[in-house]
């Protein structure tokens, strides 16, 4: 016979809530503090779970605060630097084996700071890139911002004009649609609002 354990409607969350800090505080601390990422969100109550295990850091939140360590949030010129995972690896190699615990791999850091990444993005709304080919991360600077932002909507151009024009022809026809409207923005955090011809 098979027993029947307790299940639930929506999956265990991956990540813990946004958190209240201004854009100008961000980049305040940005600026101003190596460790800045990693300290926001190990400080914070509603990331506990995923910051830390114990009295330890939490494997994605050692791999983040290594990185910083390494220079994460320091620029060259203005571009940002890219850190070796070998290198976050043998810093964390060495804190483990310090403690009397087995050391990880290259390919395991480079996860940790995949999860790391996704942590950052929804506490912070900042985006890590953990590069496996090249194995390095960076933190992703204004010109890189730039270009994503230029290809993605390359990417969805046509699909936002044809989104235009329906949006155009409710208007005109006096449906509403606000409540369409409305859903894509709390999905996508992106406003649509109709145009005028150019």
């Amino acid at each position: 016979m098979v027993i029947n354990l307790p299940r639930r409607e929506t999956a265990a969350k991956k990540t813990g809530d946004r958190l209240e800090i201004s854009p100008l505080e961000l980049q305040g601390l940005l600026q101003n503090n190596d460790h800045a990422l990693s300290a926001l969100i190990s400080n914070a109550a509603s990331w506990e779970p995923f910051a830390w295990k114990g009295n330890d850091l939490s494997a994605p939140m050692r791999a983040l605060w290594v990185a910083e360590s390494r220079g994460l949030l320091a620029k060259r010129g203005n571009r940002a630097v890219d850190v070796s995972i070998a290198d976050i690896a043998a810093d964390i190699n060495a804190y483990l084996v310090s403690v009397g615990k087995a050391p990880t791999s290259q390919q395991a850091v480079h996860t940790n700071l995949g999860k790391a990444a996704l942590y950052v993005q929804a506490a912070l709304g900042v985006s890590l890139v953990p590069n496996k080919a090249a194995m390095t991360v960076r933190f992703v600077d204004e010109y890189e911002t730039a270009e994503n932002i230029e290809k993605y909507f390359n990417e969805i151009s046509g699909k936002l004009q044809k989104i235009g024009s329906q949006i155009k022809h409710a208007e005109s026809c006096g449906y509403d649609v606000s409540h369409v409207l409305k859903a894509a923005e709390d999905k996508t955090q992106v406003k649509l609002l109709a145009g005028t011809a150019s």
